[in-house]
């Protein structure tokens, strides 16, 4: 699993040795929604996007087993992913002067959680922080056929699921993720909110840590660019 995920994010142990936490991922539950509608004061003339309102939702699967993430701790310096198995989306969105809603259901193949360090604290944040490999990891996961704003926006606006953790809780044999959002958002022509409660459970696996130690670094899965958040 580690040797298919191809991009590497090194953390050089400098002054201080380097600490690896691994994990299988053992279950991802909730849900994260999105309602919206175009919007003078975010641009919606600009984005041909007045008039719309709509719902994107997105829930995920059962992890599939062999499900990793892995943290690598410098010291303050923390960075790491886990990859989720994937996830449900759906969409129904409301344009004037359409007799009928335009409707979007499928299925994304991965999401990813990103640690990273806040001050003393650790940072998870589900799909990627603006700019960052994860980002366009997740971007996917509301691009639906359907008008409505995308992963790349919501990160924009700072609207997407995150919680905040202790170092010391890396430690643990069992770590659950709450990654929460109530968060309003303006960005692309719409605004709205995010609403998600998504857990995701962590177990730690310390074979997993061993090889990491070994190898001297974290290996975790590239990325590609942001999703589009213009309408079709």
């Amino acid at each position: 699993m580690i040797a298919a995920a191809a991009a590497a994010v090194a953390i050089a142990a400098q002054a201080q040795r380097p600490e690896f936490h691994a994990y299988r991922v053992t279950a991802a539950v909730g849900s994260e929604r999105v309602d919206f509608s175009g919007d003078d004061a975010a641009g919606c003339a600009d984005h041909g996007v007045c008039g719309i309102t709509g719902t994107e939702t997105w829930t995920p699967v059962r992890p599939e087993p062999g499900t990793i993430g892995a943290v690598t701790r410098v010291g303050r310096r923390v960075a790491g992913q886990a990859f989720l198995t994937g996830g449900n989306t759906t969409a129904s969105v409301s344009s004037p002067g359409s007799d009928a809603p335009c409707t979007d259901a499928f299925y994304v193949r991965q999401a990813v959680v990103t640690f990273r360090h806040t001050g003393a604290r650790v940072q998870a944040l589900l799909h990627g922080p603006v700019g960052e490999p994860p980002l366009g990891q997740d971007a996917a996961v509301f691009a639906t056929h359907c008008a409505g704003p995308r992963i790349a926006d919501l990160a924009t606006a700072g609207a997407l699921p995150t919680t905040v953790l202790r170092v010391s809780s890396l430690r643990r044999r069992t770590l659950t993720l709450k990654l929460l959002a109530n968060a309003p958002f303006a960005q692309a022509g719409f605004s709205g909110q995010v609403v998600a409660d998504v857990r995701v459970r962590l177990k730690r696996d310390r074979a997993l840590e061993r090889i990491l130690a070994a190898s001297g670094g974290l290996v975790v899965s590239p990325g590609s660019a942001p999703g589009s958040s213009a309408p079709p």
